[in-house]
């Protein structure tokens, strides 16, 4: 009984310009200053090995083996023995720029596929919970048909980026300013001073820092939950307005 000859499995490389890259690095050589004769050297010697070890080698491989033979002979050959060139064909320079640029290009597709794969990796290390149903004898906060919490947090965002500032390398860090059941406070107050339903933004002052901006927003959807004020939008184009939710029974 003969035996199966063993099967070496070479490392499987993507392309031509995968295999050169590989044999770049191996070797420590700048990829801006390819030594064309040892490179096509080890190139040609490669593609031996892969094919001694039954491995399929696409087409691509031998035309980039073409290209790197032919680049060989225009440097080897002296001057007055090399075959006149068309008048289209590239020179020796030229057609090292462009392997170049084609290696440079890969490797920065390479980094960037790497960096992708990275993050995949690192995302399926979360696990998003899904959205949980309203608890039953919870009830909402009014709102008026068609108005939505996405709606809020539109006004909201408006807000924001309205006073928006170029983030400083340094901050100062202080001590907690603002506290929702502070500004449920305040917000009682201010409503207490009104008869009328008052628009959204004017609840909070010109020029509101993006803590109180945050802390008074949160004590407005509390107050929503506790049935303390309503929210309404007469129509799509009016402002969202805010109102005490006993202001309509009082009159």
């Amino acid at each position: 009984m003969s035996e199966q000859p063993v099967l070496i499995h070479v490392q499987n490389f993507e392309g031509p310009l995968d295999l050169l890259l590989h044999l770049i690095k191996s070797s420590s050589i700048d990829i801006y200053d390819i030594p064309i004769v040892s490179i096509t050297d080890q190139y040609m010697m490669a593609l031996r090995q892969m094919q001694d070890h039954q491995l399929d080698v696409a087409g691509y491989y031998f035309v980039m083996a073409a290209t790197l033979m032919k680049m060989k002979a225009k440097l080897l050959l002296p001057v007055d023995e090399t075959p006149e060139e068309e008048e289209d064909e590239p020179s020796l320079a030229e057609m090292q720029d462009d392997l170049v640029n084609q290696l440079v290009k890969y490797q920065r597709y390479k980094q960037v596929a790497s960096w992708f794969k990275q993050q995949a990796l690192a995302r399926q290390k979360f696990y998003t919970r899904p959205e949980m149903a309203v608890p039953a004898g919870v009830k909402l906060g009014k709102l008026a048909p068609g108005l939505t919490l996405t709606d809020l947090k539109r006004v909201l965002t408006e807000l924001t980026e309205r006073q928006r500032q170029p983030e400083l390398p340094m901050r100062l860090i202080r001590d907690e300013q603002y506290t929702v059941k502070g500004q449920i406070h305040t917000l009682r107050f201010k409503l207490s001073k009104v008869r009328v339903a008052v628009p959204f933004g004017q609840l909070f002052d010109n020029k509101p820092n993006k803590e109180e901006l945050v802390t008074t927003f949160l004590a407005l959807l509390e107050m929503t939950k506790q049935h303390e004020v309503a929210v309404d939008q007469p129509n799509r184009v009016m402002p969202i307005t805010v109102k005490p939710a006993n202001l309509g029974e009082e009159e």
